[in-house]
């Protein structure tokens, strides 16, 4: 088993686990609650660590991978996901969740089926990169543009999203300059692997009654995360073909612009939003877990025949 399958089988458990504990045991809910914004900082910066040294002092050289990491996760996936959200949920609440989704950057997971797939890591890192940078934009204006009439302030969300994308930023570089991601290397699975469980719990013991009163919203809610997964691969798929597009690059795209950051949607729901706003967090979380394994069994042969053409 390489590396990257095993970081990946790990990832699986602990999702698993953390849905588990979450609906057999959400008493813990608020504990969950009280971690989740350090957990998603630790996962964040984590992450960020593996970008190389001096990777964001040539932000010229990063601009063209970054304008189309932002158009297929913002301008194709984040307003399919708002207009079906409008067109489909009736429910306020819900609706704020879809919004949050739709405003998020690219997952961390990419990263994990980037190198499964063989795609080069710069190209990988600047995706990912771009559409975190972009979020400092684009989440402050979704808020402003879609959730004007909702009572809340907006200072907090801004702040909340500095905190969530440019500090885990900043500290990561700080690390590396001074070397300190060495040590930090020794105790990043174990850190990763716990906040993680962190996230999907609180999300998850925060759903538990919302789900088992299951509705009509959810069930479009769901319809919506598996169009925006599986048909959105298919589609993007089958445009790249067309288009005579090298296998890797479709997978690159595909990636883009069919997984979003539900953790991180999910953590600013609980904290500046009410629980009901977390739930679609949530589905498409479980969705994407299922989307994840599936696109990682499709993309089993891939690196042998890009190499071999």
């Amino acid at each position: 088993m390489t590396l990257s399958s095993y970081a990946f089988y790990r990832s699986n458990i602990i999702f698993l686990f953390a849905l588990i504990c979450g609906i057999i045991f959400p008493q813990g809910f608020l504990i969950g609650k009280a971690l989740i914004l350090p957990a998603l900082m630790v996962i964040i910066t984590i992450t960020l660590l593996r970008f190389p040294r001096g990777f964001f002092r040539h932000p010229g050289s990063l601009l063209y991978s970054s304008i189309q990491s932002n158009i297929m996760n913002y301008l194709v996936l984040g307003n399919f996901i708002i207009l079906a959200g409008v067109l489909l949920i009736h429910k306020q609440e819900l609706w704020v969740g879809m919004v949050l989704i739709a405003a998020m950057p690219s997952s961390l997971e990419i990263i994990l089926l980037g190198n499964l797939s063989r795609i080069e890591k710069k190209y990988v890192f600047t995706a990912l990169a771009g559409t975190y940078l972009g979020a400092l934009l684009i989440i402050p204006l979704v808020g402003l543009c879609f959730l004007k009439y909702i009572h809340l302030n907006h200072w907090n969300i801004i702040v909340l999203v500095l905190g969530l994308i440019f500090l885990p930023l900043a500290i990561s570089r700080v690390a590396i300059e001074k070397e300190w991601d060495n040590i930090i290397k020794k105790y990043e699975d174990a850190a990763m692997d716990f906040s993680s469980f962190i996230v999907f719990y609180a999300i998850t013991a925060n759903s538990r009654n919302f789900l088992i009163n299951w509705s009509s919203d959810l069930s479009f809610i769901a319809l919506i995360a598996f169009v925006s997964t599986f048909l959105f691969c298919f589609a993007i798929r089958k445009t790249g073909f067309y288009f005579h597009i090298p296998e890797n690059k479709i997978i690159f795209f595909i990636l883009l612009g069919t997984m979003k950051d539900c953790g991180l949607a999910g953590g600013i729901a609980l904290t500046v939003f009410n629980q009901e706003a977390a739930i679609p967090p949530l589905i498409f979380a479980i969705f994407t877990f299922f989307y994840m394994n599936w696109l990682k069994y499709r993309m089993r042969h891939i690196p042998e025949s890009s190499n071999s053409g």
